[in-house]
């Protein structure tokens, strides 16, 4: 069965409505009076009026941006602007009221984001019981095609059952795949300008995110506000991994996420982005044709680096030592970023035999990628593989399995392989 390719226009102003429409009338101030007593906005933003507020928000809006220095936001301007006038037409309000809303809601985001890592006092009152992920990725290029995978841990959603019963499980898994599928319908969406975004497993030109590990930072410091020009979709101008990783250069301060991420595209290049709030390490894939990263680590010199120190430094000022959980976690993060290294250049064939020999390792604790919560893991880190997946970027075809809670983890799933269509040309 072949799928049916719907392309349809991007229509920031039809999305802006019908997201105003859902704040009509008095709704959207409402909404808007509550994000200023926030205690994060209330001592700064909430202490102006809210008329002198507005204008000074409009302003920026209908400020143009630097094209010289980022020329692609010249082409995110427009819908950025088409979008908040969809919203004030569907809420029934000022544009400036519009923007006000759309503000407050991006700029308590990221005062949460930078609040929630330099807070020390309410961390020292209740500090974080169990790492909340240990999240790793994987790129291989070889003869099976260019393949990222992605591994995801987490605390478990729901308590373990009294009746359960772990059960120690083989060093690894064997390859078990379902029977391939392919949708009906495959709906695209093409901004005015750029390429879309998502085509199946890349975008239009073929660059991919293949994983995005979680990597905060204590006492990281502050974001960029650079509202309304935020989140720059990157893949709808990237054309190669090499060229994403230029974007990301460029624009690191309106992308503020931490994480270890790892980008490919079909041509076989590949880079891991390891990102700070304000910073940017990358790491570009080698002759041998791998790549991986894992949650908690970063390995570009400069990332380490800033890492340590900055680790060092919430020991110093909170008054723990280098035994701390903090930094026995932290030292888990580096062991098992090196037994990712170790089973990535095993003589297996960088094919999805190998990916999937990766991701079911089943190491003692701290090294294993697939976790199961066994009795020999620290108090400290409880996570569980959740999720785990593939991309053969080559072929636009995607695996995934996911955990059955406490019945069956996902190495013990058969893989779920969905063959999206190619892209033409």
């Amino acid at each position: 069965m072949s799928t049916r390719v719907v392309i349809v226009p991007d229509r920031p102003f039809d999305d802006g409505v019908a997201e105003g429409r859902k704040r009509e009338g008095s709704a959207l101030k409402a909404e808007i009076r509550t994000l200023l007593g926030d205690p994060l906005l209330k001592p700064t933003l909430g202490s102006m009026s809210l008329k002198a507020l507005a204008a000074d928000i409009l302003s920026r809006l209908e400020t143009p941006p630097d094209t010289r220095r980022f020329p692609e936001l010249g082409e995110l301007y427009p819908d950025r602007l088409d979008y908040l006038r969809g919203l004030a037409k569907g809420a029934k309000r000022p544009l400036s009221e519009a923007a006000l809303w759309h503000y407050l809601r991006y700029r308590l985001e990221i005062q949460r984001w930078y609040q929630a890592y330099n807070d020390l006092s309410a961390l020292m009152e209740s500090p974080p019981e169990v790492q909340s992920s240990h999240c790793s990725g994987v790129l291989l290029v070889g003869p099976e095609g260019v393949l990222g995978a992605h591994s995801m841990e987490s605390p478990p959603p729901q308590r373990r059952p009294t009746a359960y019963r772990w059960k120690a499980p083989p060093p690894f898994e064997p390859l078990r795949l379902r029977k391939p599928r392919t949708p009906r319908t495959l709906t695209l969406v093409k901004p005015r300008t750029g390429y879309i975004q998502d085509w199946g497993v890349v975008n239009e030109k073929g660059v991919g995110c293949c994983c995005s590990n979680s990597c905060g930072v204590w006492l990281d410091e502050p974001i960029e506000d650079t509202w309304p020009l935020h989140n720059v979709p990157l893949l709808r101008w990237a054309t190669t991994a090499s060229h994403l990783a230029e974007l990301y250069q460029r624009y690191t301060l309106h992308n503020w996420g931490r994480a270890s991420q790892i980008w490919a595209d079909i041509h076989g290049q590949g880079v891991v982005i390891e990102k700070s709030f304000r910073r940017i390490g990358i790491r570009r894939i080698g002759a041998d044709g791998i790549l991986w990263c894992t949650e908690g680590h970063w390995e570009s010199p400069e990332m380490n680096a800033y890492l340590r120190q900055k680790r060092l430094e919430f020991l110093r000022r909170t008054g723990r030592h280098l035994g701390s959980d903090d930094m026995q976690y932290a030292t888990d993060c580096a062991v098992r970023f090196t037994r990712l290294g170790e089973l990535c250049h095993e003589p297996l064939g960088k094919g999805i035999a190998h990916m999937n020999r990766i991701l079911t390792d089943h190491a003692p604790f701290p090294r294993a990628i697939c976790r199961h919560g066994g009795p020999d893991t620290a108090a400290y880190d409880q996570t569980v593989t959740q999720m785990a997946t593939m991309k053969n970027l080559s072929h636009n075809h995607a695996y995934e399995r996911a955990w059955v809670p406490w019945r069956r983890f996902p190495c013990q799933v058969p893989w779920t392989l969905i063959h999206y269509p190619p892209i033409p040309g």
